[in-house]
């Protein structure tokens, strides 16, 4: 009998997720399957709802996270109690269709396939319940991640698909856990992988709002970096230095400004650091950190922790730059090692004090 752990990752998806779990259960009966929702300690309950669900239905669980956040985290976490050969990972929205997923469990069995992909674009040129710009969008991301990936698809960074258990606890240990395209990485860091696919029916989403942010688009980049890198260089390192090298672009302007408007230097330059650094508190808040900071108050604490970060990185930058220029280095080469040093510090103070986990 094929076996099959149905993973389902959710945040705030109250209204979806009952029903969607009855559509699991009735495309799955006649196997030997376990329905396990991953919540992220959803403000609207999502965990409440289905762990009242589960008490009378033994094939359904539900762990609610108060410790970590994320899509890929929470497959991993939903894979470590999964007791079944094989591994489907789905959307919580409902926008995946559970027929779709009898289908591909109808191809892995016949085809022994390692991993069966739930395609948006196998055979359609777009899917109706993406907007024209989300298609486009789609369509440049899977032709740039199709670079780096060592597993081709027609949709690496779909939602839907299901893994042996054993090809996914391969490279379990080396997915990027903060990232939000768990399918992408898999084929970026497995090899000869035995790929089949499905033509999908992508429904459009019923109630709640999409996941999907301009904060998942950067950290895509940063997770691809990642893993080229081995994981030498974090990929949220990347989203990090992109947001200081747009508060270099602020802190000029505002200087400029001032001083255009007459003010002196010292004035000037003290408000633009302070504009410049607030701007890359709430940058990396909502694109490096996923928007960790969500009240007032967290982020209040939050930008007077980054403050005092960035006063050390502002120490190093200038210690570092000032000794290789009394070691005969160049003007210019001190300047970009000092701020490449500043640079190091104020991530690495960022990711233990002031956006610790």
């Amino acid at each position: 009998m094929f076996e099959i752990s149905v993973i389902i990752p959710t945040y705030n998806e109250s209204d979806n997720i009952i029903g969607l779990i009855d559509e699991v259960q009735s495309q799955l009966e006649g196997y030997d399957y376990e329905i396990i929702v991953v919540d992220d300690n959803s403000p609207d309950g999502t965990h409440l709802k289905v762990k009242d669900y589960a008490k009378n239905n033994s094939e359904v669980s539900c762990i609610n996270r108060t410790w970590k956040k994320g899509l890929s985290s929470a497959v991993v976490e939903g894979v470590a109690l999964s007791t079944k050969k094989y591994i489907s990972v789905m959307d919580g929205d409902g926008q995946h269709d559970p027929e779709d997923l009898k289908r591909m469990i109808g191809l892995a069995k016949a085809e022994n396939s390692d991993i069966v992909i739930g395609s948006r674009f196998l055979n359609e040129a777009n899917t109706a319940s993406l907007s024209a710009n989300r298609n486009k969008l789609s369509k440049v991301g899977i032709s740039i991640t199709n670079l780096f990936s060592n597993v081709r698809s027609t949709d690496p960074l779909s939602g839907l698909f299901l893994i042996k258990k054993e090809k996914f606890t391969d490279v379990q240990e080396k997915l990027y856990k903060d990232g939000f395209k768990i399918l992408f990485d898999i084929l970026m860091l497995s090899k000869g992988l035995q790929l089949n696919e499905v033509q999908i029916n992508f429904r459009e989403r019923l109630r709640g709002e999409s996941k999907l942010n301009l904060s998942t688009v950067f950290n895509l980049g940063g997770q691809i970096l990642e893993n080229l890198s081995r994981g030498l260089i974090p990929a949220n390192f990347l989203v990090f230095s992109l947001v200081g090298s747009f508060g270099v672009l602020v802190h000029l302007a505002v200087l400029n400004i001032a001083l255009v408007a007459n003010q002196s230097f010292i004035p000037s330059n003290i408000l633009a650091t302070l504009v410049a650094m607030t701007s890359n508190y709430f940058m990396n808040n909502y694109l490096t950190f996923h928007n960790m900071h969500k009240t007032f108050n967290q982020r209040l604490a939050g930008a007077l922790k980054y403050f005092f970060a960035n006063s050390f990185s502002i120490i190093a930058n200038i210690g570092v730059a000032s000794q290789l220029y009394l070691n005969d280095f160049t003007a210019m080469s001190s300047a970009l090692f000092g701020i490449l040093a500043g640079l190091i510090l104020n991530y690495f103070l960022s990711v233990n004090l002031v956006f610790k986990k």
